[in-house]
C-alpha cells in the first residue's frame, strides 16, 4: 500500500450524500452541427458525459467550400440519419476551414467540454470537391493537400 497524504488540503469539498465520479468521455458523438447552437449538448450532459469528441467517425461540417454545404448535409443524414431540416436551419455556416470552425466553437460555452476532430468526408470533398463526392482515387497532389489542411485542423485551443 501507498503512503498517505500528509498536510492540510487546499480546499475540502463535504459530499456527504452525493455521488463522486470521475468525468466520462465520449468519444463518439454527432454533436458537429449541434456543438454550434446547443451550450448544453444534451442528451450527454444530463448523463454525466463530461467530455464529447465529434468528427471522429468521418462526417463533418468542416472544413468545406461555399456552396457545398449541401454534400455534407446529405451524407450526414445518409450515414448518421440526422435529419436535414434539423442541420439547415441550426447551422449559420461561418466558417470555411477546420481551425475557422473550431474558432466558432471556441466562441461558445458549453456545459461539458467540446472536442473535434478533422472529418475525412469533409476534408476529402473540400479538397477534391465532386470527383470526392463520387469516390474518385485521390492523386497524390490531392493527398498533400488533405495532409496539409489536417495538419492546419490540428490545433489545440484552451476553452473558458
Amino acid at each position: 500500500m501507498g503512503a498517505g497524504i500528509e498536510g492540510d488540503a487546499a480546499e475540502v469539498i463535504d459530499a456527504t450524500g452525493l455521488v463522486v465520479a470521475p468525468g466520462f468521455v465520449d468519444i463518439h458523438t454527432h454533436y458537429d452541427g449541434q456543438a454550434t447552437w446547443d451550450p448544453v449538448l444534451e442528451p450527454s450532459a444530463s448523463h454525466g458525459v463530461t467530455t464529447v469528441v465529434a468528427g471522429n467517425c468521418g462526417v463533418g461540417f468542416a472544413p468545406v467550400r461555399p456552396g457545398q454545404e449541401s454534400w455534407l448535409v446529405e451524407l450526414m443524414e445518409g450515414v448518421e440519419d440526422i435529419p436535414q431540416e434539423v442541420v439547415v436551419q441550426g447551422l449559420k455556416w461561418d466558417w470555411e476551414s477546420f481551425p475557422d470552425y473550431l474558432d466558432r466553437l471556441g466562441e461558445r460555452h458549453y456545459a461539458i467540454d467540446v472536442a473535434a476532430q478533422v472529418p475525412h468526408s469533409a476534408l476529402r470533398t473540400y479538397v477534391m470537391g465532386e470527383r470526392g463526392a463520387k469516390h474518385e482515387p485521390a492523386t497524390a497532389e490531392d493527398i498533400a493537400e488533405m495532409a496539409r489542411l489536417l495538419t492546419e485542423g490540428a490545433v489545440f485551443t484552451n476553452a473558458s
